[in-house]
């Protein structure tokens, strides 16, 4: 086939971009860790993608047919810089190796404002169009209003070549491309189309973070059922006043993919912002979010322009940290734990390492469909008196609502099921849980590990009849309110132990989901709980944890139980500590 030229050039890129020689943001860096991963695992039974060549380089072929539209270089041929060809070659280099279809069937690219982005949606608006071969193919550009339809939609039609043009017949409604059949048009709300009976092969989204609800890509999605290689396509800025918006419900399930928290192999993401830390002020971190504009000269005095504007105008900041870095703001100011942190507190420990140990349950009950929680926290200490935390969780779904909160979630509990995180329970019809399943998965890890199971903690909601179970098999059980001033303590303390490493789990990624869900927030003295993010986002697991860790908390050195529950050497060595 020859030298891969494209397939080396974008490994040296990522390669590049992990290892700091080129300066990216943390999810930037982890698209490209997700990349070399995939470059080595091509082919092979757990990942049956390979690479081709040939059609990463069509794609970048193609857009040289294609002309800039709009400043210094318009109607000169677009080369598509590095950091473009790993947006298009990833989506379009990848397919299956048995089928040939292509791999990725959806696309989140979140970049700031000026960054080429329309460029990119209708160079391969286009490409789907008139050069994959593909007859009666259907081309969407989506806008809740008809005016934001057509930015795509116009931008395809003045950066299309005499080549290309030669090819279509252009009208104000749509774009055709008549030998194979296969048309481009912009769609609304506004101009009343909902999308129904339509047959996409491609939908192209552009700042989705002005769309109120998810109605139009939910309808895009669902009509291309019969297509065999469909795509959706999302490039975004961040937004402002984006709680409950769907563009910020699939930044946070993008950014989980990246971080290895969500598995989804037919997803390509690539997020460009800001990181947390950094100042706004340093010129060194523009190019995270602005990959393009921030590697010439009249891009970087752009931004140096935005950035006077919005400090000498405190209501601007807001404006210009969304659409010139691309953060949304809100999410930095109220997560609960970076989940860096989190992972980097995984441990290889199983239930054989706490056998005869002394522990703390904690436990969040559903009222109906919804996921159900325990949680055990080992306090553990060594010859110095430094203590730790081990961290076990497990939850509870009922069977038959199991595939509906796949969906609604965008989580794979069918997967965390075969790994044997979450049961799911059979009885009450299977629609609503049965917490005796958590009676009898306390007892039976008490019985099999010979635990000394100190208290309980519960939320008195729901948990009538689950306290009285439990209480007359021996247990001690201890009601955990659930307000901002009681959880205050616990809450602060278990995000602080994960921060210095002394939380100990085993990578449950069950529990890791529901950490990267979880927000905090206050009461007017400042004191904090978590809460969810968002309607559809569980926190259960993690909000079990916190019971279990405010019992470990409040109980552990009150003279009441065993503080030096010490551990061995060999465990001590297994711990590193």
């Amino acid at each position: 086939m020859g030298t891969p030229k494209i397939f080396n050039e974008l490994i040296k890129y990522s390669k590049d971009i992990t290892s700091g020689k080129e300066i990216a943001c943390k999810k930037h860096m982890l698209a490209c860790e997700r990349f070399l991963r995939d470059v080595k695992r091509q082919g092979t039974k757990e990942f049956p993608y390979i690479w081709d060549e040939k059609e990463a380089a069509k794609i970048v072929k193609w857009f040289t047919y294609c002309k800039h539209s709009k400043g210094i270089l318009t109607d000169k041929p677009i080369i598509l810089k590095t950091f473009q060809k790993f947006i298009v070659c990833n989506i379009y280099g990848w397919k299956h190796k048995d089928t040939g279809y292509r791999r990725f069937r959806k696309a989140y690219i979140q970049v700031a404002r000026k960054n080429g982005k329309s460029q990119l949606q209708a160079g391969m608006g286009l490409y789907e169009l008139m050069a994959r071969g593909i007859n009666a193919s259907e081309v969407y550009c989506l806008g809740t209003k008809r005016d934001q339809s057509k930015i795509v939609f116009r931008e395809a039609i003045l950066m299309a070549g005499k080549h290309i043009k030669k090819r279509l017949k252009i009208t104000n409604k749509n774009i055709r491309h008549e030998i194979s059949n296969s048309f481009m048009e912009p769609m609304s709300k506004e101009a009343g189309k909902t999308g129904d009976g339509l047959n996409p092969q491609m939908a192209i989204i552009d700042e989705y973070h002005a769309h109120p609800t998810s109605a139009m890509y939910d309808v895009m999605v669902s009509g291309m059922a019969a297509r065999p290689e469909p795509i959706i396509v999302i490039i975004t800025t961040a937004g402002e006043d984006f709680e409950n918006k769907p563009c910020y419900a699939e930044y946070q399930y993008c950014s989980k993919i990246l971080q290895g928290v969500t598995d989804n192999e037919q997803y390509f993401v690539l997020i460009c912002e800001l990181d947390e830390d950094d100042d706004i002020k340093d010129e060194r971190n523009w190019i995270k979010a602005n990959p393009i504009v921030a590697t010439y000269p009249e891009g970087i005095e752009y931004l140096r322009g935005e950035l006077k504007t919005a400090l000498e105008d405190p209501d601007k900041m807001r404006t210009f940290l969304t659409k010139n870095m691309n953060r949304w703001v809100k999410e930095f100011e109220n997560t609960y734990i970076n989940i860096d942190y989190w992972k980097n507190c995984k441990q290889d420990i199983t239930w054989e390492d706490v056998r005869g140990k002394n522990c703390y349950v904690g436990v969040d009950l559903s009222s109906t469909g919804d996921l159900t929680s325990v949680s055990f926290e080992f306090p553990i200490i060594n010859d110095s008196g430094e203590k730790k935390y081990i961290v076990f969780s497990h939850s509870f779904i009922p069977a038959k609502t199991l595939q509906h909160k796949i969906n609604t979630d965008k989580a794979p509990y069918d997967m965390w099921h075969k790994k044997g995180l979450l049961t799911a329970t059979q009885t009450n019809k299977g629609l609503i849980n049965d917490y005796n399943f958590v009676v009898r998965y306390i007892e039976d890890k008490r019985e099999k590990y010979d635990l000394n199971i100190i208290m309980i903690g519960y939320d008195k909601h729901q948990a009538g009849m689950f306290v009285s179970e439990m209480e007359e098999l021996g247990y001690e059980c201890v009601e955990v309110k659930q307000s901002c001033r009681n959880l205050n303590d616990a809450t602060i303390d278990f995000r602080d132990q994960v921060k210095v490493g002394n939380i100990i789990h085993d990578g449950n990624e069950l529990l890791t989901w529901s950490i990267a869900n979880a927000v905090t927030i206050s009461n007017s003295f400042g004191e904090i709980k978590i809460d969810k993010d968002l309607r559809v986002k569980r926190i259960d697991p993690i909000d079990a944890t916190i019971n279990a860790h405010y019992l470990a908390m409040n109980y552990w050195n009150d003279g009441t139980t065993d503080l030096n529950q010490k551990i061995t050497d060999d465990f001590l060595d297994k711990l590193g500590w």
